[in-house]
């Protein structure tokens, strides 16, 4: 069997053995193109990926036929109730990766007995998996071990010159889009990739704290908890796989730089 959990909740604590998780190795494509009148073939438009699917072949394992293994199946509903919305899914033959998805489909049981055999299909509708822990800094012993693939300092940096620059390293198979964190005292900061140019207009205080959310579905700026969009150019920035260096710029640099993500895998 393999040892997963749910929803934080492991398979065993509720007599569920999980035999195979069938996770494809991509997720399905999706071809964008378009069929002209009076023109051979179609045009191309590109392909992206769908939702990934997969399902999880347990064995539901009771101490009698009866009693146990209703109530055992009842908390197998209650653990993959599609009101909860997506769950995080882990699995041992994945280390320091989570899936999140939702059930999805039917969910039928054949009783052997003791036991029962059913196969749960879930989908993810974000196909990628991502690391299990995000790239906020830490010290050991406070959820990094050493390993999972995250220093100290790798992801945050004290700024206190024009023109000083950080790389920001993306283990993952897939682009990221990072949270960037500011703490500290600018004038008129800006900070590049080299291709695109993030710029907040004015000053910051020592006491400021500002957050640049880069995911697409979010792509908002905080300043101190509170909107601040108005007082930037509306950049944000995608990490591709691999170093990005950013150089920050501006007057009265003193503030910490640092950037909150997850590493996103094809498998």
């Amino acid at each position: 069997m393999i040892t997963a959990t749910a929803d934080g909740v492991t398979f065993e604590s509720i007599g569920l053995g999980l035999k195979s998780h069938n996770i494809p190795v991509l997720p399905p494509t999706k071809d964008n193109t378009v069929e002209l009148a009076d023109r051979d073939g179609a045009l191309d438009f590109g392909s992206t990926y769908g939702p990934r699917p997969f399902n999880l072949e347990c064995i539901i394992m009771a101490d009698d036929p009866t009693l146990d293994y209703q109530r055992r199946v009842a908390l197998v509903a209650a653990l993959f109730n599609i009101q909860k919305g997506d769950i995080v899914f882990t699995f041992e033959d994945h280390p320091g990766k989570r899936f999140i998805g939702r059930y999805a489909g039917t969910m039928d049981i054949t009783k052997l007995i003791f036991d029962g055999e059913v196969t749960i299909p879930i989908k993810m509708n974000n196909p990628y998996p991502d690391s299990s822990q995000d790239t906020t800094v830490r010290e050991y012993g406070q959820g990094l071990e050493y390993g999972h693939g995250y220093s100290y300092s790798d992801y945050a940096m004290w700024i206190s010159a024009s023109g000083q620059s950080i790389v920001i390293r993306n283990e993952g198979s897939v682009q990221a889009f990072p949270i960037i964190r500011i703490s500290g005292a600018f004038s008129n900061f800006s900070l590049s990739d080299g291709a695109s140019t993030l710029i907040l207009y004015g000053t910051s205080s020592a006491s400021d704290v500002w957050e640049i959310n880069c995911d697409p579905d979010e792509c908002t700026v905080f300043l101190n908890g509170q909107s601040a969009y108005s007082r930037s150019n509306a950049v944000f920035f995608k990490l591709k796989p691999g170093n990005t260096v950013f150089t920050a710029n501006g007057t009265s640099l003193s503030f910490n730089l640092a950037f909150v993500f997850r590493y996103k895998y094809l498998y």
